[in-house]
């Protein structure tokens, strides 16, 4: 009897043997099927549409703020500080085997079903720049290093100097004129006149490497101090000789406003008005600006630039110029340089927004009491590359300090 039940349990697991042999090698296929799931898992879709959801929220941001400006309502800007991004990828492997022959799992509608569920999520800290640092940048006039960096990229000075320059000043030898780039005065239009004689003449910026002091002027015995030395070499520092001692300098880099000009353009301006005049004889330059404008000759020059914040003004007066004003008005542009740079022939505008039209494609579109503004992606002029440098601009500003971490809005 032992024997043959004995007999009776290895016939059993002759028969139980193949049923678990397929069971697992059913989940071993499942788990292959799984894992080529996974890898097939493409992620770049959710960072590209955060991209260009942080892209739109920007530039709504500048365009807004521009048309608060047209109002005269306050300006208010925010920036998302922390952004944290939670996918995941989920395998799920589900499996339906009826027991009644393990024999013959196939033919009995065994199915092994594998899914994968994908999910993905991004929550983001939005903080408000209200902070005395970011406003103190907002508020500090733009220094001629950036407008210089943009005429030394290509940009066309017609477009730099329209938004950086808030006033130009000449004066003769018995009258002082000042020129506001203000789009509401009505001599506005003799800002533009005396810009462009300007521009006619070469008006540019240039840099300029200088030495600047550091510290007073010392004896032969301080200056040959070890330790003194050492701290110099360290610090990229020199010395130089000065005032019948030696005075400790360093090397920097300053921009300004100057003048580009050729021929007899050169005499008709004073040396320290050309650019690379260190480079000039005494002999080519004149004595006073001369620049071709009519009126005007004999006469010394003062340039005003704007701060970020009178950006947003400046621009916000043209704004309301072209959509609310009893006398519409645009600024366009004319000079070569700005003609030969818009290559893609959408416009002359220096800022083109419309009200209350809105159209399929528009660059940016808000909302304002009760209004719509947009700039349009067919006749936009030069408002992307505008929006592109007070963005930069506007980033100046900003700093991690500036960026408060109590009175952030989390966004989910």
């Amino acid at each position: 009897m032992v024997l043959e039940l004995h007999n009776t349990g290895l016939r059993r697991q002759e028969r139980v043997a193949p049923a678990r042999w397929l069971a697992r090698l059913l989940v071993l296929a499942g788990s292959l099927s799984l894992g080529a799931c996974e890898s097939a898992v493409d992620f770049s879709q959710w960072a590209s549409g955060y991209n260009r959801a942080v892209e739109r929220t920007h530039n709504e941001n500048l365009v807004l703020n521009m048309v608060r400006a047209a109002y005269n309502r306050p300006m208010h800007f925010a920036t998302i500080s922390v952004v944290r991004g939670n996918g995941q990828a989920t395998p799920v492997l589900s499996a339906f085997m009826p027991f009644q022959n393990l024999t013959a799992l196939a033919r009995n509608g065994a199915t092994l079903t594998p899914t994968f569920t994908v999910s993905s999520g991004f929550n983001f800290d939005m903080a408000s720049l209200d902070t005395s640092e970011f406003l103190a940048g907002l508020l500090t006039q733009i220094s001629p290093d950036v407008i210089d960096y943009y005429v030394s990229n290509g940009i066309p000075r017609e477009v730099l100097f329209n938004v950086f320059i808030e006033s130009i000043e000449i004066a003769t030898d018995d009258h002082t004129e000042t020129f506001v780039n203000n789009p509401n005065s009505p001599d506005h239009e003799k800002f533009i006149e005396v810009l462009h004689g300007l521009l006619d003449s070469g008006f540019t910026t240039e840099s300029l490497a200088v030495t600047v002091p550091v510290g007073p002027v010392l004896t032969e015995a301080e200056a040959k101090d070890p330790l003194r030395l050492q701290a110099v070499a360290q610090n990229g520092l020199v010395l130089e000789e000065a005032g019948g001692g030696y005075r400790i300098v360093k090397s920097a880099t300053t921009s300004r406003f100057c003048f580009k000009a050729r021929g007899e353009a050169l005499k008709k301006l004073p040396k320290n008005a050309l650019c690379g005049a260190n480079n000039l004889p005494d002999e080519q330059a004149g004595q006073k600006i001369g620049s071709g404008l009519e009126g005007r000759h004999n006469a010394s020059l003062k340039v005003v630039t704007r701060s970020t914040g009178g950006v947003f003004n400046y621009l916000g007066n043209l704004i309301y110029r072209q959509v609310d004003s009893p006398a519409p008005y645009r600024l366009a542009l004319t000079s070569e340089e700005a003609r030969t740079y818009n290559y893609l022939g959408r416009g002359d505008s220096l800022i083109y927004v419309l009200k209350d039209t809105v159209q399929a494609g528009d660059l940016v579109r808000v909302e304002f009491n009760g209004s719509t503004y947009s700039v349009p992606a067919d006749k936009q002029g030069y408002s992307a590359l505008v929006m592109s440098i007070v963005s930069q601009v506007l980033n100046l500003s900003k700093s991690v300090n500036s960026i408060p971490t109590t009175s952030a809005v989390v966004v989910r």
